[in-house]
């Protein structure tokens, strides 16, 4: 949700078009490349479980990044920064994400339960995301971005769940 109107956000605090290609699409590549190979290495001494609280609240905290953004305006290396810190925690909570749903597939329909986990994952991102424009609007953009760290919360808390951290 938070990253669903990233490029009008960089406008908004003035980046051009070229700077954002320049720098929030070239911080953003190689950070979630190396944080889904981390993540991996990482989660292989954490467990699926604790990668998951972990790099969720890593991800979570990503998002105050953006706030932090809003609040100082129009600067490349804070931006830069920020991609880049957000890039890595989705490619550390997607690595996680992907060894959770691959563990709770059944052997004999792996496949079917895997494309049907992926796609159930993406419904309820796919509704909020409809709302963003108007949120943003309502608020603005750096209680926006509060607002999407907040909101992750009770995601987090559904780990207590389906995930425990002792396991």
């Amino acid at each position: 949700m938070a990253t669903a109107l990233a490029t009008p956000f960089y406008l908004d605090l003035g980046f051009s078009k070229t700077e954002i290609g320049l720098i929030a699409k070239n911080a953003g590549l190689w950070p979630s490349v190396i944080g889904g190979l981390v993540g991996g290495v990482w989660m292989m001494k954490l467990g699926i479980n604790r990668a998951l609280w972990i790099f969720g609240f890593l991800q979570m905290i990503s998002i105050l990044g953006f706030a932090w953004l809003a609040h100082i305006g129009y600067s490349p290396e804070w931006l830069a920064i920020v991609v880049g810190f957000e890039a890595f925690g989705v490619g550390l909570g997607t690595t996680a994400f992907v060894a959770f749903i691959a563990k709770t597939t059944h052997p004999l329909y792996t496949a079917t339960q895997f494309a049907l986990f992926t796609s159930l994952a993406a419904v309820p991102r796919t509704l909020v995301n409809a709302s963003t424009g108007y949120l943003q609007s309502l608020f603005g953009w750096e209680s926006f971005f509060i607002l999407c760290f907040l909101l992750a919360i009770p995601g987090m808390a559904l780990l207590y769940k389906i995930a425990p951290i002792k396991n």
